[in-house]
């Protein structure tokens, strides 16, 4: 059983934390949401049940041919899986219309189309995705009046989200990067666990959003290293563009401060877990980096997932909602183990390659060491061993590392013994780049020749 974190004891106590954290929970009001939000619940019980095989076998046969437009999440289990059913982008067929079902077609447009045809609908009273589309922007036109907030006039990285059965564990808390855009979950199934959003506590401090305040918040607990401090600054390297160098470019940070805005929060600790068990056509959205995850569950469960992405000067005509979404998708997510591990791996670069000198090397150790520990104790508070599968395989030294720490948990073990591994290691907490680079740098070292006798 994954790790549980404290709760609120009312349904009214969980909605109101989360409005302060600016997450609205709307369920339909009008006529024409309430009829669109009962057409969801069926459609998504002849998903789950009534067509479960034949559903299941359009998922898994896109699967099969490469997953065009089926993937697998983290947060299920080895007997029940959890779907992502991305809706086609592009300009075809993309309404789940009443047309023949390709092997070849988008698995979303399939399970609609399939829905239709099973239920006799023809063209005008389909259910389609730009139904879904339309309900979700009128969700998202809802939270604009009553926070007067900005209005999200497109859509993207929309898809489906569901599971066949259960009980899954659910997910890691994470942040996925939206900065700029708000996340909408759309509930489609009966009695369906909501996402779980994490309020964290700040202690007697600030929320973490730059090095300045990562500072701050290592200082209420320990001291912090000479060395780590000055990194984070911002004169030295806060605000340094980390492609400007071989060593920091590998993970396609932009700075460390701007990747601290979106992921700082997931170093603090939890106060509170909010979630709710919500009906067809209930609406979550929320921010663009709140901590969330998806939940345990013991059932089947469906919803649909977008972003909303506010109006702006390039899009004046307004009410187009197909979009890519940008960069800030939401498709790049960090947990908080492996949010440090990519850290630990830019400042361990930065250690080596721009403080490498003899009076430096204990404070080097004293930085790195401190750094571990840390590490060691984001792994303690949510051990699991699908951080091995979020992982590249090239990234040998980190993963047999997580392996040794994973198992020592398991067997009650400590784990300080692999502090000193880890500082000494050339491999363990370093890019897979910086690896490679450091490797055929060793290897075009000439030999030196020999003395003749």
């Amino acid at each position: 059983m994954r790790k549980r974190y404290p709760e609120l004891g009312s349904e009214h106590e969980i909605k109101r934390a989360l409005a302060e954290m600016a997450v609205d929970v709307f369920a339909p009001q009008t006529t024409a949401e309430d009829a669109a939000a009962e057409e969801l619940g069926a459609f998504s019980h002849f998903v789950l049940r009534e067509a479960r095989e034949a559903c299941l076998e359009i998922l898994e046969g896109d699967l099969q041919r490469g997953g065009a437009s089926v993937g697998e999440l983290q947060g299920g289990s080895d007997d029940y899986s959890i779907y992502r059913v991305s809706f086609p982008t592009g300009d075809g067929d993309c309404n789940g219309d009443i047309s023949g079902r390709g092997k070849g077609k988008n698995a979303a447009v399939q399970l609609l189309e399939l829905y239709n045809q099973r239920n006799g609908r023809g063209r005008k009273h389909a259910l389609t995705i730009d139904t879904i589309k339309h309900y979700m922007l009128g969700m998202c036109n809802r939270r604009t009046q009553e926070r007067s907030c900005a209005r999200y006039n497109r859509l993207g990285n929309l898809m489906f989200i569901l599971q066949f059965g259960g009980p899954t564990e659910g997910q890691v808390r994470h942040i996925d990067n939206m900065v700029g855009n708000v996340q909408i979950c759309l509930y489609m199934s009966a009695n369906c666990p909501s996402t779980v959003v994490y309020e964290m506590d700040d202690g007697d401090g600030s929320p973490v959003t730059n090095g300045a305040s990562l500072i701050e918040f290592w200082g209420q607990h320990r001291s912090v290293p000479e060395l780590v401090r000055e990194i984070l600054s911002s004169s030295k390297h806060g605000d340094m563009p980390l492609k400007s160098k071989w060593y920091t470019r590998c993970f396609g940070w932009t700075t460390i401060n701007q990747q601290l805005l979106c992921f700082g929060k997931l170093y603090q600790p939890v106060a509170y877990q909010l979630g709710l068990m919500a009906e067809p056509g209930t609406t979550l959205l929320a921010g663009g980096n709140e901590i969330h995850a998806g939940p345990p569950t013991t059932e089947s469960r469906m919803f649909a997932f977008a972003i909303g992405i506010p109006k702006d000067d390039a899009s004046e005509n307004g009410d187009s909602v197909e979009s890519e979404g940008g960069e800030n998708d939401g498709e790049v997510q960090y947990s908080p183990v492996l949010f440090h591990i990519d850290f630990c791996c830019l400042v361990f670069s930065i250690l080596d390659l721009e403080y490498a000198v003899l009076d430096s090397e204990h404070l080097i150790r004293e930085a790195k060491r401190f750094l571990v520990e840390i590490l060691l104790e984001l792994i303690r508070d949510y051990p699991m061993r699908e951080y091995l599968l979020q992982i590249d395989e090239d990234r040998v030294g980190i993963r047999s590392f997580l392996e040794k720490a994973l198992a020592r948990l398991e067997n009650g073990q400590s784990m300080d013994c692999l502090i000193d591994e880890a500082v000494e290691s050339d491999c363990i907490l370093y890019s897979a780049d910086v690896v490679k680079r450091r490797s055929k740098k060793k290897k075009a070292r000439p030999k030196r020749n020999k003395e003749p006798h």
